[in-house]
């Protein structure tokens, strides 16, 4: 039972997510579980699941006893997200560099470039196919605990470069086809040199809008008082 209700929290978190990320549900939105639940056709323990798994991932917050309320991106959220990239991606690249050189099939990391080619000529769901490739990088790279951090990496990307879409896609993947070529051909300073200069190009030309488009930070946090405790005589 316990499974089922992991599950289907997955599931909802999952539809959540999507609609965050596009934009169909705002920054600023209240997330109530009574109409998650009546729209979903599920109880509202999956739901509150959900919402767990969800502001683990900084996309809703809650205060106690209170809706949840999806995250308003701030400048300072944006600086965090790149800082973070820099550190993983990079890395994901060498390791994933050094697999290939080693034999590792690297099949669907290419299918993902050439979806993503196709989306950046059209202009279609660009955001969603570049993710799906750096998630193929992280996969190659083989690294069980950088995966699960790039998990947190990915929806929170998607999420910012959605706020900048004037950025170009057809040079965004003129980048990306630069690196899936160190990548599979093994280069592993090459892969490393290149994910650091995508991410830092990233950065250059997204910030300027989304100083403009942002503020600068959040609200302060609220924090519960601690009981005080009765001093025995």
């Amino acid at each position: 039972m316990d499974d089922d209700i992991d599950a289907a929290g997955q599931r909802i978190a999952h539809v959540l997510r999507e609609r965050i990320i596009t934009g169909e549900i705002d920054m600023g939105d209240k997330l109530g579980e009574r109409d998650i639940a009546e729209e979903l056709g599920v109880s509202r323990v999956p739901v509150r699941e959900a919402l767990h798994v969800l502001e683990a991932e900084g996309f809703v917050s809650s205060a106690h006893r209170r809706a949840a309320v999806v995250h308003r991106f701030t400048v300072d959220d944006a600086k965090e997200l790149f800082d973070m990239r820099m550190q993983l991606e990079p890395f994901a690249a060498a390791l994933a560099a050094g697999r290939a050189a080693e034999g590792a099939d690297t099949t669907a990391l290419r299918a993902a470039l050439e979806v993503a080619h196709v989306d950046a000529v059209v202009e279609a769901s660009a955001s969603s196919r570049n993710s799906d490739l750096h998630d193929e990088i992280f996969a190659l790279a083989g690294h069980a605990l950088l995966s699960r951090m790039s998990g947190l990496l990915t929806g929170r990307t998607r999420w910012l470069f959605r706020l900048t879409p004037e950025r170009d896609t057809v040079g965004r993947w003129d980048e990306h086809a630069e690196m899936v070529e160190a990548i599979v051909g093994g280069h592993v300073s090459l892969a490393q040199t290149l994910a650091a200069a995508h991410v830092e190009r990233a950065r250059v030309e997204s910030m300027p809008g989304l100083i403009e488009r942002l503020p600068v930070a959040g609200p302060p946090v609220r924090r519960r008082r601690a009981r005080r405790v009765a001093s025995t005589p």
